[in-house]
């Protein structure tokens, strides 16, 4: 039994049809480049820099949906897909989950805390001079403003 005392429930194939497979997509361009699903995606499935837009690596997408409420602009969807939850699958994501522990472990190390982790996983902040700053803001409001209406 779980540490919650609630017994598991049997999932699979035998055991009927569980919910459709999701998995999440970013609308590439609405997303303002904050690295916030970057640093909240356990399995290391989304790809992007700080201040670019993101997209999802769909194969390695667990459907966990811990992107979603980071994003600001909420430009993460979760869609569908034929993909299947196997055992396999199930593998290789606490494979991908272990490595990228380690790796934020090994890039700082000497704290433990959520808070050092996401400051670990964050990419450096790309250089922009003060008219490029207001110009992607701009741009940013705009998009956001239009999702409003």
């Amino acid at each position: 039994m779980p540490d919650t005392d609630v017994p598991s429930l049997p999932y699979g194939p035998a055991h009927g049809a569980g919910p459709a497979f999701r998995i999440a997509l970013i609308d590439e361009s609405l997303c303002i480049g904050c690295t916030l699903c970057i640093q909240a995606c356990p399995v290391d499935a989304i790809l992007g820099a700080s201040q670019f837009m993101h997209t999802v690596i769909e194969a390695d997408c667990t459907g966990c949906e811990r992107c979603l409420a980071p994003c600001p602009v909420d430009c993460i969807t979760m869609v569908p897909t034929t993909r299947q939850w196997t055992d396999e699958a199930e593998r290789i994501a606490g494979q991908r989950h272990a490595a990228r522990q380690q790796r934020l472990a090994t890039r700082h190390h000497e704290h433990d805390g959520p808070a050092a982790r996401t400051l670990a996983n964050k990419p450096p902040p790309v250089q922009l001079d003060e008219n490029d700053k207001q110009d992607r803001i701009a741009r940013a409001l705009a998009r956001a403003r239009m999702l409003r209406t």
